[in-house]
């Protein structure tokens, strides 16, 4: 009876999150692919676009390499055109019907948790809300980058929950169900701690979009000059972050000797004792005494 007792508000609270978590929970990716693609072709998706293409412009600046690699919760955007690195890919867990017409960089289908590419093989990779609405960031975030090389770059653009875009969308999170509203609370502050564990080292911030999400177009035109104050007195309450970070894990090849290089030089090896020289004889017997 006792144990019964005990294990009655753990089991109850099991439950209470199980459906706190399908009500308010993020919903698997898929679902959330299908809603936030035709919604970054809304006024409010475009105007946040044009804010998020401008510093990942900046962000891809300083970062050099052969190969850049795109996971976006979006397949048809294509946000590293101003990248100076040529070969430039999408990897995409779902595959639309106009997918493929819309954006030819697509490269393969796979899951975000398990890359099908090698350790330590790409320069560079852009995460485009995709922590966001992931059910498992952390480990989609170690999952990029373990691919990255020792002194590759990582950029993450995600929504920042400080802010009048996290606020709006916790009211909206309340009264829809739409799969946009519905994305991890990332704050800032714990992204770096998950990228200083991976042994990442940011170097670059950005924010943007200080306005609220009104869906009217005309409004996000009218509150433009939120925008401007928002960048010029660098305030950390944008509706979305930007981190560039570096891997700064060098990686260690130890260097086996070549014994086989190494040969003795003639004379100086002895491998069997035959006795003195014929002609050290005569030399012997005059230095040995009688």
């Amino acid at each position: 009876m006792h144990r019964k007792l005990i294990k009655a508000p753990h089991r109850l609270l099991i439950r209470f999150s199980a459906i706190w978590k399908k009500r308010f929970g993020v919903l698997p990716m898929r679902e959330s692919i299908v809603d936030l693609t035709g919604w970054f072709e809304s006024p409010l998706g475009r105007a946040l676009l044009k804010e998020e293409q401008e510093a990942i412009s900046d962000g891809l600046q300083c970062v050099f390499g052969y190969h850049l690699l795109q996971l976006g919760i979006s397949g048809r955007l294509d946000l590293t055109t101003e990248s100076r690195i040529s070969h430039r890919f999408v990897l995409h867990p779902q595959l639309e019907d106009q997918l493929y017409k819309d954006n030819q960089r697509l490269g393969a289908l796979a899951d975000f948790n398990r890359l099908p590419l090698a350790a330590e093989s790409i320069d560079a990779v852009l995460l485009h809300h995709s922590l966001d609405f992931s059910q498992s960031p952390h480990h989609l975030l170690r999952e990029a980058t373990r691919i990255i090389i020792p002194k590759g770059h990582l950029i993450v653009v995600g929504f920042n929950p400080w802010s009048l875009w996290g606020l709006c969308a916790s009211l909206a999170r309340i009264v829809k169900s739409q799969p946009r509203w519905r994305f991890q609370y990332l704050r800032l502050g714990r992204l770096m701690d998950w990228l200083k564990l991976l042994d990442m080292e940011p170097i670059a911030v950005y924010q943007g979009f200080f306005r609220p999400p009104l869906p009217q177009e005309n409004a996000i035109k009218h509150l433009h000059w939120l925008e401007c104050w928002g960048k010029r007195l660098r305030l950390p309450w944008g509706g979305f972050y930007m981190v560039v970070a570096r891997k700064d894990h060098i990686p260690l090849i130890p260097i086996k000797p070549a014994w086989q290089q190494y040969r003795p030089l003639r004379g100086l090896a002895v491998t069997r004792i035959l006795g003195p020289a014929p002609g050290l004889r005569s030399h012997f017997r005059l230095l040995s005494p009688r």
